[in-house]
């Protein structure tokens, strides 16, 4: 019973991944719709998917160890994808206008 809810929860753990990572990639080139993403949210669980890497391997718990091997990757590209948006394409600061009103 326990070995098929912790692949039951696996799936379910990959699967509430996808609609974001989905999402995410069709809008790669939205710099606005990008920088709605945390980067420390993905950050986190990135790590996260690496410690349960990691836990599951050592204690051979493949219900844990499997699900985290799709789901550390998906949310790294989610970060990447963060990161490249935010270097395309930095906000406008509004207080430069407010600092230099000339705009020199």
């Amino acid at each position: 019973m326990s070995l098929a809810l912790g692949w039951l929860v696996g799936v379910i753990d990959v699967a509430q991944f996808l609609p974001h990572a989905r999402h995410t990639i069709d809008k790669r080139h939205d710099a606005q719709a990008m920088s709605g993403l945390s980067v420390w949210t993905w950050t986190i669980a990135t790590v996260q998917g690496v410690a349960w890497i990691v836990y599951g391997a050592a204690n051979g718990l493949m219900p844990i160890l499997l699900p985290n091997l799709v789901i550390t990757p998906v949310c790294a590209a989610i970060l990447a994808l963060r990161l490249a948006s935010g270097r395309r394409s930095e906000p406008p600061d509004p207080s430069a206008q407010e600092r230099n009103p000339s705009g020199r």
